[in-house]
């Protein structure tokens, strides 16, 4: 068979390892077998497996010329690109349940904030109708319980030609000297290694040793740091210490235990997920509950101080390694299952693309569900005096050409209610230049006091906004409009993706190699905070009445004035229709309704114009599409462009211009009715009893990370 692997990353990982161990077999077997990555791969990022070197490498872009007979995802991005590929069979390799990486968003760590988003759609990749492979029997009774999928059961062999307790060590074990090795990379929190060397200082052990695949010479709780190192060093390694403590709190079904205990030491672990495959407590290592580490200290200790423990559980481990088989048989058994897979029904690419194009459209509502609950929260927060979450960023993106791009950006926090001055350093690398900030994250009023672009090399400002009639010179796009016609510093971010661009830095402000400073300052708050605040300072008049007005004006010129209006009274927090009657002098004719003089949502039910005197309608208003004619201007915005029957009212200066009444519509003499039914509310009490998102932009933002995401296949698996 001609297989191919959708590789996540050539670097050191266990899940690599496990690829590489099967795909070398195969190839030995007879089967061509195809590596697939995204980016050229250099010999070097997979030299630390002696292996990866007899495989066949090809790029994404190659591999679309190619037909194979069996093709593998084999991490959670990887079904996505599926279809692009011609095959005969595909199938999916699950070695972990790839939702348990995700971590937790940090209310002041920007790469996480979308992780809910992106841990919901990695689980819908198991609801592919796709064959199925896994290495551990808990993720096989998880898929069918959670997915109705029974996948074949492979587990991981293990090297015995490398792995044994005789042979060379970097420092030999002695009676009495306990030595503890910590394994894992770093950085990633899931495999909780700093926890891990810090509990094994405060143990006591007489040295404690690192083995990472984390680019570092040293770490203040770790003796010795062995970083990087390739699979066939590692022996020595294990062969030198007493005990491996594995505090992960996520694996599929880890092999560094394994690899200790044929190396002669045992293990301390969590009862973390995939354990029990081959570790049983008291018997080969210790198992102590996740978070308990005041065992894991004690049972250190315990280790420490009686060697005989201590052999006791080497004894176990070596009897467990005896008993368990090689990648040759691993291997054997995963070729069988491909084998089986080929024998069935292959998956069609076609319902692979539909499949693929449908969880791409669950990005959509589930981002505008994410803003609209954070939104909602706030504003009630707002109208009770509580506090919510008050974290925000801001993000710049630079390109010579204007097509951003995640490589190109940095972020930075700042917080919300309160004025930030954020500032970002670049070196420039190629002119001309554009530049992107993107100001916030969260639906709400972004007001900004000033912008500040410098170069710094040469001491020069090149741009400056400061005055509000300024801002003007920026595009804005994405999730991002201004608030106010006349004052463009005052912006309404609809979404988490509001944009703006500054004007073209060309080759007369800077050369490459210059360094820039772009640098913002900014306040954002949600809607009734920053209403109020501008009540509060004068900018907005509202009376003590618990009636709201409605102000009907006309005028042939479209100069309002008193002279020529009428208004009604009307209640807030219900449906009210009301109705004005007024005759007409001259034609044409421009008719305004100023709907409210509060902050707050105006739902238009429906607005009807008709000549009396003629009992013809002129014009009528009740689709959302229909309300997308009406000119709005001063306090009046949409703050949900796809539901144009629903205004935002800033304040006392709401303002709705109609569509001009032509000389065809009426004549002077003839008398006009005008029919409004609308519905004002405070935006926590809208909230309360609306579905509907405020955040209906933010489809174009995951559409852009979707295809982003579908071309991703070097990152770690």
């Amino acid at each position: 068979m001609k297989i191919g692997f959708l590789l996540g990353s050539p670097r050191i990982n266990g899940g690599t390892y496990v690829i590489y161990e099967h795909a070398s077999r195969l190839k030995r077997k007879g089967h061509r077998v195809v590596l697939i990555t995204k980016q050229e791969v250099a010999t070097a990022e997979h030299a630390w497996h002696s292996s990866a070197s007899e495989l066949e490498w090809l790029i994404l872009e190659q591999a679309k010329n190619e037909s194979f007979d069996m093709l593998l995802a084999t991490w959670w991005q990887s079904p996505f690109l599926l279809h692009q590929l011609e095959a005969v069979h595909y199938a999916y390799f699950i070695q972990s349940i790839e939702t348990r990486f995700f971590e937790p968003p940090g209310p002041a760590d920007f790469s996480t904030a979308d992780n809910p988003l992106w841990q919901n759609l990695c689980e819908k990749t198991y609801s592919y109708k796709l064959p199925m492979i896994t290495e551990a029997c808990w993720i096989q009774e998880y898929l069918y319980k959670n997915w109705n999928s029974w996948p074949h059961l492979v587990r991981n062999g293990i090297r015995k030609d490398i792995y044994t307790a005789e042979g060379k060590t970097v420092a030999p074990r002695s009676q009495g000297h306990f030595r503890v090795l910590v394994e894992g990379p770093v950085h990633v929190s899931y495999k909780n290694v700093p926890a891990a060397l810090r509990l094994a200082r405060q143990a006591g052990a007489d040295e404690i040793w690192l083995l990472t695949s984390s680019d570092m010479q040293e770490h203040p709780d770790a003796d010795h740091v062995f970083s990087q190192v390739p699979i066939h060093e590692t022996p020595a390694i294990y062969r030198s210490c007493d005990l491996l403590l594995k505090l992960s709190y996520v694996e599929g079904m880890f092999g560094p235990p394994l690899e200790i205990f044929h190396c002669g030491g045992t293990a301390l672990v969590y009862d973390v997920t995939g354990h029990d495959e081959y570790i049983v407590h008291d018997q080969n290592a210790y198992v102590v509950p996740k978070d308990d580490e005041e065992q894991v200290v004690c049972l250190l200790r315990h280790l420490k101080s009686n060697p005989a423990e201590l052999d006791r559980l080497k004894k176990g481990a070596a009897a467990t390694a005896a008993a368990w088989p090689d990648w040759d048989v691993c291997s054997e058994q995963f070729e069988q299952a491909l084998l089986a897979i080929a024998a069935e029904r292959p998956t069609s690419r076609d319902y692979l693309r539909q499949h693929t194009e449908a969880l791409h459209s669950l990005l959509d509502p589930l981002s505008k569900a994410k803003a609209q609950a954070l939104f909602a929260e706030r504003e009630k927060a707002a109208q009770a005096g509580a506090v919510t979450c008050r974290d925000n960023f801001v993000q710049l993106y630079w390109d010579g050409a204007g097509e951003f791009t995640v490589k190109k950006s940095k972020w930075r926090h700042y917080r919300t209610e309160e004025s930030a001055t954020v500032s970002f350093e670049i070196r420039a690398e190629e002119t001309p230049l554009w530049l992107r900030l993107d100001p916030s994250v969260q639906l709400g009023i972004i007001a900004v006091e000033w912008i500040r672009v410098r170069n710094k090399t040469r001491d020069r400002k090149i741009m400056a906004f400061r005055k509000a009639d300024e801002f003007s010179q920026l595009f804005l796009t994405g999730d991002l409009t201004w608030l106010f016609r006349d004052r463009k510093n005052i912006f309404l971010s609809c979404g988490p993706d509001p944009m703006f661009v500054l004007p073209q830095l060309s080759r007369d402000c800077l050369s490459i190699g210059d360094y820039l400073e772009i640098a913002i300052k900014l306040k954002e708050s949600g809607v009734q905070q920053f209403f109020a605040e501008q009540q509060s300072q004068g900018n907005c008049q509202e009376k003590n009445s618990s009636d709201n007005v409605l102000r009907l004006y006309w005028d042939s010129s479209g100069k309002f004035t008193a002279e020529q209006s009428q208004q009604h009274l009307y209640p807030p927090g219900e449906s009210t229709t009301v109705s004005f009657t007024l005759p007409v002098k001259e034609m044409p004719l421009w008719l305004r309704l100023d709907p409210s003089r509060r902050t707050g949502i105006i739902e238009l039910h429906h607005l009807t114009v008709r000549n009396v005197t003629r009992n013809q309608k002129i014009m009528t208003f009740r689709q959302p599409d229909d309300f997308k004619t009406l000119f709005l201007t001063g306090d009046l915005t949409w703050p949900a462009p796809a539901r144009r029957n629903i205004l935002l009212a800033g304040g006392a200066n709401s303002i709705c211009i109609l569509p001009q009444l032509q000389e065809n519509d009426a004549a002077p003499g003839d008398l006009l009715e005008v029919t409004v039914c609308l519905k004002e509310s405070s935006l926590p009490q809208f909230l309360a009893g609306h579905q509907i998102s405020l955040a209906d932009r933010t489809s174009s933002r995951w559409q852009r990370l979707f295809q982003c995401l579908r071309g991703q296949l070097c990152s770690p698996q």
